[in-house]
């Protein structure tokens, strides 16, 4: 694969990625596929974008101009402070699945002091299948979902996937 795809993969993974924590002015995901794709830059604190029409898209040459140029007016200090972020927030994503673990961990250590198998805690079940992202975790969203009906708030409480929510895009 060519950097030139990459990098307009990129834009436009930015600018669903942007669209979907709400930054404007990027479409949102509903507007992909029915009008318009967003390409943005991968930059966190740039709001550079550029709307191509679905109907009439550009050619490829013509976008991966525009990203490129575009990613040229950045200096190298941008691009190391994103990545500088980008670790600090790995880092911290880090720490809170390894906080999260010390919970299942303490539920198990909870259920053999009981005298039963350390896996027979119902919250180190859910709580481990949600940090492990098996498919029992789906039957947690499902259940959200349902106990959610009808009660003033809760609309769309369980959690979507990112892929999901982005489409899933290679």
């Amino acid at each position: 694969m060519s950097d030139v795809i990459d990098e307009r993969r990129a834009a436009e993974h930015a600018g669903l990625w942007k669209a979907d924590l709400g930054q404007a002015p990027h479409y949102t995901r509903a507007f992909t596929g029915g009008g318009w794709t967003c390409i943005a830059c991968p930059l966190d604190d740039c709001d550079w974008h550029h709307d191509d029409p679905v109907s009439q898209p550009s050619a490829p040459e013509v976008l991966e101009s525009l990203v490129r140029e575009h990613l040229a007016s950045h200096s190298v200090v941008d691009f190391l402070a994103s990545l500088q972020r980008a670790r600090n927030d790995s880092t911290a994503l880090r720490e809170s699945n390894n906080r999260a673990w010390d919970v299942v961990s303490l539920h198990r250590l909870r259920a053999i002091h009981r005298g039963n198998h350390p896996t027979s805690d119902p919250v180190a079940q859910m709580l481990s299948a949600a940090l492990v992202g098996t498919t029992e975790h789906e039957d947690v969203r499902a259940e959200l979902t349902q106990l959610s009906e009808g009660v003033v708030g809760a609309q769309n409480i369980a959690s979507v996937s990112v892929a999901d929510r982005l489409g899933s895009q290679p």
